[in-house]
């Protein structure tokens, strides 16, 4: 059996980085469900492989390369499906659009760890208008607050992220609005 510790150590892994991997998986197989258990299966691996979970750079390594493959492995599996069934075959990945997504995922895990230092309200609104692409009016709606509310919230929220994000991360989450 595995001691509490460890187990605690992998639960804060998985909190800090799942998103994070399942971003960066997305960007290169275009699926969200199958970057989802890309993400998974790569947090089983290392739970299996008995990681040590306080060397956080080796921990980001492994798992950015360990989804590259899964991604990669997938994306071979499809094609030989694919050709199989004589379609169009799928596009290989370069080098340098793994190491731009690898680079865009860590920015969205700057991004996600700081909107959730948000004050609740504040979370609640970036979240559901930036991550969920909700309008302002649904936003209202689904939280029982004003528009006015919303937007002001909003703004808060901004504020606070501006502060606490780096140039290049906070630029990212503006761009995404």
């Amino acid at each position: 059996m595995f001691g509490t510790a460890r187990t605690l150590e992998f639960n804060s892994v998985v909190k800090k980085y799942y998103p994070a991997i399942v971003f960066f998986a997305e960007k290169i197989i275009d699926n969200h469900a199958v970057a989802q258990e890309i993400a998974q299966d790569v947090f089983v691996k290392l739970w299996e492989q008995g990681k040590n979970f306080d060397n956080d750079t080796s921990i980001r390594n492994f798992l950015y390369l360990a989804a590259k493959n899964r991604c990669l492995n997938y994306i071979r599996d499809t094609k030989r499906k694919q050709q199989r069934e004589e379609t169009i075959p799928l596009s290989p990945v370069s080098e340098d659009e793994i190491t731009n997504n690898i680079i865009l995922a860590e920015v969205w895990r700057e991004i996600d760890l700081a909107i959730n230092t948000l004050p609740e309200q504040c979370k609640k609104v970036i979240k559901l208008s930036f991550q969920e692409g909700k309008s302002t009016d649904e936003i209202a709606k689904l939280l029982d607050i004003t528009e006015s509310t919303v937007r002001n919230q909003k703004a808060r929220g901004l504020s606070l992220l501006k502060k606490t994000l780096s140039s290049g991360a906070f630029t990212l989450l503006l761009l995404m609005v």
